[in-house]
């Protein structure tokens, strides 16, 4: 499991990302379209959310899985993780903002 550690300011509209699907696929994928981890593809697995020590915040925890990496950039990195990270925090948001999601909490400790 990867734990962003910090969210990056959201102060831009475009999106660095954009969605990819292969036609014999059954999952949307990430391709990212700027920067050093530009044309890396990649899916979520596992997503949660865990509270950080002041309670008053959650942590995003997730699993995923590079499909293409061109440029061979370092995707172990914690920036990478990060990132990633700031991507999905902006996908949740959307669709619970849209009511395409609803978040369901259990008091489990797998993670």
């Amino acid at each position: 499991m990867s734990t962003q550690k910090e969210n990056s300011p959201t102060e831009s509209k475009t999106k660095p990302y954009t969605f990819a699907q292969r036609q014999e696929d059954d999952y949307t994928c990430i391709k990212l379209t700027e920067g050093k981890y530009a044309e890396v593809i990649y899916k979520y697995g596992n997503v949660g959310f865990k509270e950080v020590e002041d309670k008053q915040k959650l942590s995003v925890i997730f699993d995923y899985n590079i499909l293409k990496n061109p440029k061979d950039v370092d995707i172990d990195e914690q920036e990478f993780i990060d990132h990633i990270g700031d991507i999905l925090i902006d996908l949740v948001e959307e669709q619970l903002a849209t009511g395409k999601l609803d978040l369901k909490f259990e008091d489990t400790n797998e993670w």
